[in-house]
């Protein structure tokens, strides 16, 4: 919608059969109007033009003359909205809303990290830990099945859930007594309902469409209805294992290149400095990188953010424990190196395996230790060192840079 210097009012002209062809080559309509622009000399012209992907959610358009502020007319659109509904689910998650935080806590007080400290392997180590603290909720949030029938819905207060509950009490007592005042009164109750819950959307659009980028307000229109709608069932298409081998394939290095450039730095000199090692890390300064995280992802672990943080003054010394182990040893836990790979399409309608990309799902203390490590400065990439070789004797073999 908006002015597009180009008088349709003549089809014939070299500017109208480009503009025409550039819109129908992308599947668009033009809404009728009548001259939008009114010129003092010379005839009026149709510039302003309204293009919709459908023209049967359309449900009214025209133009309103402005004379006071424009030789423009003002043009306007009534769009019909239908928000897509989802499928239901039927979903496995831990039931904290009647956790009891106390007996909790309590209970986690209680557990026996002897077995946990004795173990000679940070695999040993985190396993034991995975298995209390999943005991642990299985007791006081254990994991149950429900059906989500739809997505909460972001508009509702507790005015419209009060108006629903007044609704619903007048339609069971008009069942109760099918009298002409009970029906007059659920009527009512109805009427207000609904214009509540009208109010309250109406409200909801605006606020996320005013003041917002636009890469935020087309996210939001999109769970309206509005915009191309992505192919996500491309499961039909593509098989997951051409996926999975596509993202497990790598390029690699050449090995007559890697061992050329590990020869060439294993001949350097060594710079005088001690060897590299990882420092201790203190409760404090674990618990503030956990509470800094706040991805609640789910990994491989089953282990969520709530899950930790709920009990993290109980839990905190233990995780400490496997963090400095994790440090002193050089090992990485490996169940905090596997993670849930989701693909996710780069284009719309995906239909070969490279358009995708891979996204990492990982454990949660998986990147608390990742935190610990790169929040300390303690562990520096690889280019880094690379940048130092060559800042410190200026030069690289010419085999570095050569590209597999």
């Amino acid at each position: 919608m908006g002015d597009f210097n180009t008088d349709l009012l003549v089809p014939l002209s070299t500017r109208s059969r480009k503009l025409l062809d550039l819109v129908e080559s992308v599947s668009l309509h033009i809404l009728p109007l009548q001259a939008t622009h009114h010129n003092i000399e010379g005839e009026d012209t149709w510039l302003d033009l309204i293009l919709t992907s459908n023209p049967d959610l359309v449900h009214s358009h025209g133009q309103v003359p402005a004379p006071g502020f424009s030789h423009h007319d003002l043009i306007y659109l009534s769009y019909v909205l239908k928000p897509p509904k989802s499928k239901p689910k039927v979903l496995r998650v831990r039931c904290f809303g009647r956790m009891d935080g106390r007996r909790l806590c309590e209970d986690a007080a209680k557990i026996s990290w002897d077995e946990l400290t004795t173990a000679t392997s940070i695999d040993d180590k985190v396993t034991i830990f995975n298995a209390q603290l999943q005991a642990l909720y299985d007791t006081h949030a254990p994991v149950r099945k429900f059906k989500l029938k739809r997505p909460p819905a972001p508009w509702m207060t507790s005015e419209v859930r009060m108006a629903m509950k007044r609704r619903d009490r007048a339609l069971a007592k008009f069942r109760r007594r099918r009298t002409e005042e009970n029906w007059t009164s659920f009527k009512v109750a109805r009427n207000r309902c609904n214009q509540m819950v009208r109010n309250a959307k109406r409200r909801h659009i605006l606020e996320n469409i005013t003041s917002a980028s636009s890469a935020n307000i087309w996210k939001f229109l999109k769970t309206l209805g509005i915009g191309s709608e992505k192919n996500k069932d491309f499961q039909g298409t593509i098989a997951l294992d051409d996926l999975n081998r596509h993202f497990s394939a790598s390029a690699g290095i050449d090995h007559h290149v890697k061992s050329l450039t590990i020869e060439f730095i294993a001949g350097l000199p060594k710079p005088d400095i001690d060897p590299f090692q990882f420092s201790p890390m203190t409760s404090d300064d674990i618990s503030k990188i956990i509470l800094s995280i706040r991805s609640n992802a789910i990994g491989y672990d089953k282990i969520t953010r709530r899950m930790i943080t709920t009990a993290l003054d109980h839990l905190i010394l233990t995780i400490t424990h496997i963090i400095n182990f994790s440090f002193s040893t050089n090992m990485f836990p490996s169940q905090w190196r596997k993670a849930y790979v989701i693909p996710l399409p780069k284009i719309l309608n995906p239909n070969l395996v490279t358009h995708f990309r891979p996204i990492s799902i990982l454990p949660f203390l998986s990147k608390v230790l990742e935190a610990c490590a790169q929040t300390t400065v303690q562990l520096y990439s690889f280019t880094t060192f690379v940048e130092y070789i060559a800042v410190r004797f200026q030069t690289l073999p010419q085999h570095y840079y050569r590209t597999p």
